[in-house]
């Protein structure tokens, strides 16, 4: 009786190896995983062995900034710099008033101490979703860090030079503030910018990412940032919706009015198009209600896209001459098209006069058509297309 006991005072976890409990620890909050080592004598140091930490401040544990405080100081002293692969950190305020971000500052420095590979760091919202942005204005330091995921932070520009960061991979922002002229870092290869965020609107940040394989740039507020050389960009996603930004008042560059931000455009060789013309896959994603003149305007410099082998465009192609991307793209062998419930073919319908006999479309193997229906314009585009020597058998047509 004695034994069975005994072996009932594991618990459910008494068979599991301390690799698979430190894995069980790594989804508890910090707090949480702290409680555990009253359990058991083998419970003791597991917390402070496991890698992978979940530093979140929840109001319903912790009603008081002063109480985070205490458990941060608490956590830092007793798990020393053991070495950490994931860790992420949920900040909050320290003072209503000051509007200060103390501890979580503590925090971050202390998971980059503990040579951490994979940060993500956001901020709390209240219940109405407000939040003040927590401001980062000095550089990470770190020779481990190869993933930095940043939501509702403000970046300042010391801090967008990741040079320090050496061997840095995978950079993700959303809903950041980000206040600086470049962003930079030779060793990332995947970049992201999500969910709004908010970039100057005074000039174009210049992103300088040479060694980058996959750029998505998503909705967002501001100028549209401007990338440099990528001879190593694979893929690339830009959408470009509802932004005025993207847009002149005048309808057309350098217009009369001298708060339009066709006036930040640089004329040599646009804002997107020359540091994607590497891309192997690329979709160039935007509406024709705000004219997204940043698009008609960067093809009139229109680079040769040598290694671009599938494409995929929605609606606003059909405002300008699709023609011309076409042509600067050799070897593109799928394209998508993808068109709403805007009617407008400005130029799109008139491209077919332009195409001479000699050009073709000698690598093109599939066009895929996405529309509500069928209609006119739909007649219109393949019509188009077939001047360009595409066949009837290699179109396909999806109404949605």
């Amino acid at each position: 009786m004695h034994k069975k006991t005994a072996a009932s005072s594991k618990g459910h976890f008494g068979d599991l190896t301390d690799d698979l409990l430190r894995h069980v620890l790594s989804f508890l909050p910090v707090a949480d995983a702290l409680q555990t080592c009253v359990l058991d004598t083998r419970w003791r140091d597991h917390w402070r062995r496991a890698t992978s930490l979940l530093l979140i401040f929840d109001q319903s544990s912790f009603p008081s900034s002063e109480r985070f405080k205490q458990l941060a100081k608490l956590f830092i002293h007793l798990r020393g710099n053991s070495p950490l692969d994931k860790c992420k950190i949920v900040g909050c305020l320290d003072d209503e008033e000051e509007r200060t971000y103390t501890n979580t500052m503590l925090l971050i420095e202390y998971a980059l101490k503990c040579q951490v590979k994979e940060l993500l760091l956001t901020v709390a919202v209240d219940e109405d979703f407000e939040f003040e942005p927590l401001i980062l204005d000095v550089p990470l330091i770190s020779q481990h860090l190869k993933i930095l995921h940043l939501e509702r932070f403000e970046l300042k520009r010391s801090t967008l030079n990741f040079s320090r960061c050496s061997v840095l991979e995978d950079l993700k922002m959303q809903h950041c503030n980000i206040d600086a002229r470049r962003i930079s870092s030779k060793s990332l290869k995947r970049l992201c910018f999500t969910r709004f965020c908010f970039f100057p609107e005074e000039f174009h940040i210049r992103i300088f990412v040479p060694g980058l394989i996959s750029l998505q740039l998503d909705d967002h507020n501001g100028l549209t940032p401007s990338p440099e050389y990528m001879p190593s960009l694979e893929t690339a996603y830009v959408c470009l919706h509802n932004n005025f930004y993207h847009s002149c008042r005048g309808n057309r560059q350098d217009c009369e009015y001298d708060d339009c931000s066709c006036h930040a455009y640089p004329v040599d060789q646009g804002v997107l198009l020359h540091g994607l013309s590497n891309a192997v896959n690329l979709e160039l994603i935007g509406d024709t209600y705000t004219e997204l003149l940043i698009y008609r305007w960067d093809l009139e410099c229109c680079p040769i896209f040598d290694k671009l082998k599938t494409l995929s465009l929605s609606e606003w192609f059909t405002t300008i001459d699709p023609l011309c991307i076409l042509q600067h793209s050799p070897v593109l062998e799928v394209l998508t098209l993808k068109l709403d419930s805007t009617k407008k073919l400005v130029r799109a319908t008139e491209a077919e006069e332009k195409v001479e006999q000699s050009f073709v479309c000698s690598h093109l193997k599939v066009v895929n058509i996405e529309c509500r229906k069928v209609d006119e314009r739909v007649h219109k585009i393949l019509k188009f297309l077939s001047q360009c020597g595409i066949l009837r058998d290699q179109i396909s047509i999806t109404e949605q």
